[in-house]
C-alpha cells in the first residue's frame, strides 16, 4: 500500500507489531508468534501468525481485531491477523510430519 504522505515509516509500523504482539503475550502468555511478514500479503502493510492456547482463542482474537482498527484508524496501517488454536495448530503439523 503506497503512502501519500511521510508520517509513514517501518519504525512506526515495526512499534504497532510490536504492541499487537505484547498484547497477545499479556493475554496469553503461552502463545507463539509464528511469523511477522513485512510487508503482508497482498495490500496488507503487515502480516502476523499467531498460535494461542484454545481457551484464549476468542479473547485474543477479540483483543487483536479492536487494537488492529485502531492503528488503521490512527495510522492507517493494515495488519493482517492469522489467529490459531494450539489444538488445530498440532493437528495441522502432525499431518504435515505423516509418512507414507
Amino acid at each position: 500500500m503506497k503512502r501519500q504522505n511521510g508520517r509513514h515509516s517501518k519504525r512506526r509500523l515495526q512499534q504497532r507489531i510490536n504492541e499487537l504482539t505484547s498484547l497477545v503475550k499479556n493475554l496469553a502468555p503461552d502463545a507463539e508468534i509464528l511469523d511477522v511478514l513485512i510487508p503482508g500479503y497482498e495490500d496488507l502493510d503487515a502480516w502476523i501468525d499467531i498460535v494461542v492456547p484454545d481457551e484464549k482463542e476468542e479473547e485474543v482474537s477479540e483483543a487483536l481485531s479492536q487494537r488492529r482498527y485502531e492503528i488503521f484508524t490512527e495510522d492507517d496501517y493494515s495488519i493482517g491477523l492469522g489467529i490459531t488454536e494450539r489444538s488445530q495448530y498440532e493437528a495441522a503439523q502432525e499431518k504435515l510430519h505423516v509418512t507414507v
